[in-house]
């Protein structure tokens, strides 16, 4: 379960990131399809299970998955966790993006069907989400994993 939610992370932050840069990708919304964030999990458990979960390791994809996903915005906030955290430096250094230390330190608690997920949301959007999205609302978020537009 530990490498699941892991995975989870690792997915959603590369998601997020590769098209917060790109205005033209933001653009085109054709790209986003119609998921759930298990139909994204079950596309790459062939490729967790081959990690070894006793080390720490990030799991690249070829696809950040430009998704149309149905959430339920649950208000919980909390600060990213310190191994999380760690995970996102990494990333910024391998693949040298210059990502402001500030942008991405909040996860907001979500659900979809009976499943919760913590998923990691830009500084900028966290005072607007609880203004435009009333806790405990089903709603469509157009997303490339960890970004909700």
């Amino acid at each position: 379960m530990k490498s699941l939610v892991g995975i989870i992370a690792v997915i959603c932050l590369l998601g997020t990131t590769e098209n917060f840069w790109s205005q033209e990708t933001q653009n085109d919304w054709t790209r986003y399809e119609p998921r759930t964030l298990q139909s994204i999990i079950d596309t790459n458990q062939d490729s967790v299970k081959k990690l070894d979960s006793d080390k720490k390791a990030m799991l690249l994809t070829g696809d950040n998955f430009p998704s149309q996903v149905k959430l339920t915005y649950l208000g919980d906030t909390r600060p990213l966790p310190a191994e999380q955290k760690e995970l996102l430096d990494g990333w910024r250094k391998a693949f040298k993006k210059n990502v402001p230390d500030d942008l991405l330190t909040t996860q907001v608690r979500f659900s979809e069907g009976s499943r919760e997920y913590w998923i990691l949301v830009q500084k900028p959007l966290l005072d607007a989400l609880p203004k435009e999205v009333p806790k405990g609302l089903a709603t469509e978020c157009v997303r490339d994993v960890d970004r909700v537009y």
